[in-house]
């Protein structure tokens, strides 16, 4: 008998459709919420608070690297959860990483600025977004699993979706939270003292995703794995030895969207403020724009990959970015702040689409033991390349031709080529590893 059909007709049913989506897109907001609570207030407050001797895009440049150090720890962080979920289990690794967020970006609205502490508070900082980073760097995988491994075969995109709306989600609560604080006080108490809040509110939201969280089982592919105790000792050997080229496709396939998606919230609220001369609650609104394009789209392609399956989704979507990638960055700048919506609008609706569906295809790329692994490194690896990246090079790239940010188009036009080669690679590279582990398919990885 296989596994599938051992766990099918086991003593634990599985978990309800209702269940596994409020722990997917509960949790995984109050992490995103956390995370670009940051990233937004990096283009607002931030650098005037703690690097207060650079000049205005210098110190967004500044923000912008140390926001990518928090990119940067999210590999790190995908390596160390994604060791303990792919040994101990997805959910009690999303209990951990919801705890660490929480208390790192708590942490954030305590700190004292560079007035008080001078530099000691800049590198605190810069510790803190680590701590961030490495906690969205174990969130993902283990939320996108929860619902993958627990979908009927022919709904692993839709139940796979759920995590991927809490980036939306957290997305519009960050900047609800952001723009009703800004414009609730004046610019020089906001810069005092207002840019706390957001942080602060993180201790309140925490509880919620812990409290659901431990409600949630395991998903029923790792408690069979846990049963064959057919386990390797170290996931990340196992993935670069026999999924090097899975990983390779699982990271061209996330880097566009990433990519698309920084440029056009991150730094376009920087562009808008330092280059338009926009004010904050004339730019914010773009991102709300974002998150909710974005996250209607989830929904649309999900529901729409049941019917029609994946991969036309997956190339429309590169290919919509491809062509989008020049005309938006000129229609931001010539036509503010309308311009700005609509670019940012359009763009979401490719990203949004790709987005809802690739959890589900790039975990099939690798097999249950080293798939929380291997996912997660898909996964922020591309967001080092898309999101901590791409802004400082936008960013770098705009102050050396002097406001030029046609040039910034071509860095979306390149990642989407690359995601569109990858995306149609994805079917040759994919196997069903529902029973299957590291051991059983090698000869099948290499001969690949």
């Amino acid at each position: 008998m296989s596994v599938n059909n051992s766990v099918a007709t086991g003593s634990k049913p599985k978990a309800s459709m209702p269940r596994i989506a409020a722990a997917a897109v509960i949790g995984t907001s109050i992490e995103w919420y956390d995370f670009f609570v940051f990233a937004q207030l990096s283009a607002l407050a931030l650098n005037s608070v703690f690097f207060p001797e650079a000049s205005a895009l210098t110190g967004v440049l500044i923000l912008f690297a140390t926001q990518g150090v928090g990119f940067v720890a999210r590999p790190l962080g995908a390596i160390i959860f994604g060791h303990i979920g792919d040994r101990v289990g997805r959910k009690q690794t999303l209990i951990v990483t919801l705890l660490l967020m929480g208390i790192a970006t708590f942490a954030m609205g305590l700190l004292p600025t560079f007035a008080q502490w001078g530099y000691a508070a800049s590198i605190v900082l810069v510790v803190l977004r680590v701590a961030q980073g490495l906690a969205a760097g174990g969130e993902w995988g283990g939320a996108a699993l929860i619902g993958v491994e627990n979908a009927p075969a022919n709904k692993k995109a839709l139940y796979g979706s759920f995590a991927q709306l809490g980036s939306p989600v957290g997305l519009v609560l960050a900047t609800v939270v952001v723009l009703v604080t800004n414009v609730s006080m004046t610019s020089e108490a906001f810069i005092e003292w207002g840019w706390r809040v957001p942080f602060l509110i993180s201790i309140i939201l925490v509880p919620i995703g812990l409290i659901i969280r431990t409600k949630i089982s395991e998903s029923p592919e790792f408690t069979a794995l846990q049963e064959t105790e057919d386990k390797k000792s170290a996931p990340l050997v196992q993935v670069f030895r026999y999924q090097w080229k899975q990983l390779l496709v699982g990271i061209g396939a996330f880097t566009g969207v990433f990519l698309s998606y920084y440029l056009m919230t991150s730094f376009m609220l920087a562009y808008a403020r330092n280059t338009l001369g926009m004010d904050n609650s004339v730019s914010l609104p773009s991102n709300l724009i974002a998150a909710i394009v974005e996250g209607l789209f989830v929904v649309v392609a999900a529901v729409l990959s049941v019917r029609i399956g994946t991969k036309r989704i997956n190339t429309v979507s590169a290919i919509g970015l491809l062509v989008w990638a020049l005309p938006s960055f000129w229609l931001a700048a010539f036509a503010p702040p309308w311009g700005m919506y609509v670019s940012v609008g359009v763009s979401m609706v490719f990203v949004g689409a790709a987005y809802g569906v690739l959890a589900s295809d790039v975990s099939r790329l690798f097999s249950t033991d080293t798939r929380y692994t291997g996912v997660s490194l898909c996964y922020h690896l591309a967001a080092v390349l898309g999101g901590g990246l791409a802004p400082i090079l936008a960013t770098a790239m705009l102050e050396q031709s002097g406001g030029n940010i046609f040039l910034i188009g071509i860095i979306p036009a390149v990642a989407a080529v690359i995601m569109l080669v990858c995306c149609l690679l994805l079917p040759r590279f994919q196997t069903d590893l529902d029973t299957q582990t590291v051991g059983t398919v090698t000869r099948a990885h290499e001969s690949v």
